[in-house]
């Protein structure tokens, strides 16, 4: 009997952003304020990288994305909350019509009633950004949040403006699949949540980005041969680059950073332990990390956690 075909994975570019350098990585040091002023203060841009957005197909349950990506009308007069006090001074984005999620979707024959489900690895305006046109036209569409990051960020849409979400592009009413971690060990995480009944997508915490924040584990699926399949770890904001995985720095605008580390140390024992493809979300090399199925080798030993230096 034939073996299922493999889990397919595309990646999909909703334009390009620029942003302050100090934002995309610092050292794991210092209080998360003085880390969140540096950022601010940082004159420099980086070169423009990915808003990425995978779509994922399930051999036997379908298509699901993870994250929708940067709305088309990001740039427009009024579209950010008047909480959004910092975004422009933090990222610029360039994104065209035919970028949007929705329209990459009708490009390859995709309708949104087509998808089985969206995660959002968290509700930042580049990764929800295309769901109020997902939603308008597939409303009963799951969209799987965790149970922390919505109470951090979806029950508290203010506080969430502030910190870089846009809850007046949110779907009205807004009742999102609630993620409970479950006691099912994968790899170094105690939990996870299996997207599908035989457990090949599945849910992480990925938390320190944001509280909350998830990253989606693709293993093979089914019968599929498991010595010929590849292991693929969709990080989100886990991660800006894998030379930050390499580094251990944590972004400059999360509010715990110590977590954010305990996440990157946590994903490179998920590396040393198994075979994985890594693809952040905002790396410009992901598309040849995917199409040539490049392994990400960790150092063989992890370093001691260190003590938070708190300098300014």
């Amino acid at each position: 009997m034939a073996s299922p075909p493999p889990v397919q994975i595309t990646f999909l570019t909703t334009g390009t952003a620029r942003i302050r350098p100090m934002m995309r990585s610092q050292p794991p040091d210092g209080y998360a304020i003085m880390r969140r002023l540096r950022s601010l203060l940082d004159t420099r841009w980086t070169e423009p990288i990915p808003v990425g957005v995978f779509l994922v197909r399930h051999p036997t349950e379908g298509l699901f994305l993870f994250d929708t990506g940067q709305s088309p009308c990001c740039n427009d007069a009024g579209y950010f909350p008047r909480a959004a006090l910092f975004n422009k001074r933090l990222s610029e984005f360039t994104i065209e019509h035919g970028d949007g999620i929705l329209e990459q979707l009708r490009q390859r024959g995709i309708k949104a009633t087509d998808l089985k489900g969206v995660i959002l690895s968290h509700l930042h305006n580049d990764h929800a950004g295309g769901l109020e046109d997902l939603v308008r036209e597939a409303p009963g569409l799951p969209v799987y949040i965790s149970r922390e990051h919505w109470k951090a960020f979806g029950e508290h849409p203010f506080h969430a403006s502030i910190e870089g979400a846009t809850p007046n592009h949110w779907p009205s009413p807004f009742t999102p699949t609630i993620v409970d971690f479950q006691d099912r060990p994968l790899g170094p995480w105690t939990q996870s949540f299996p997207l599908t009944a035989d457990g090949s997508l599945a849910l992480v915490d990925a938390s320190g980005h944001v509280p909350g924040h998830m990253a989606l584990v693709v293993t093979p699926a089914g019968d599929e041969d498991r010595s010929q399949a590849t292991t693929y770890l969709l990080p989100g904001d886990a991660m800006y680059g894998i030379d930050v995985l390499d580094r251990e720095e944590p972004d400059g605008i999360n509010d715990d950073p110590m977590r954010a580390l305990r996440t990157l140390r946590t994903i490179k024992e998920f590396a040393r332990q198994t075979e994985v493809v890594i693809l952040p979300s905002h790396d410009s090399d992901t598309p040849r990390l995917l199409a040539e199925k490049v392994v990400y080798r960790p150092d063989s030993q992890p370093r001691k956690l260190p003590q938070p230096q708190f300098r300014i």
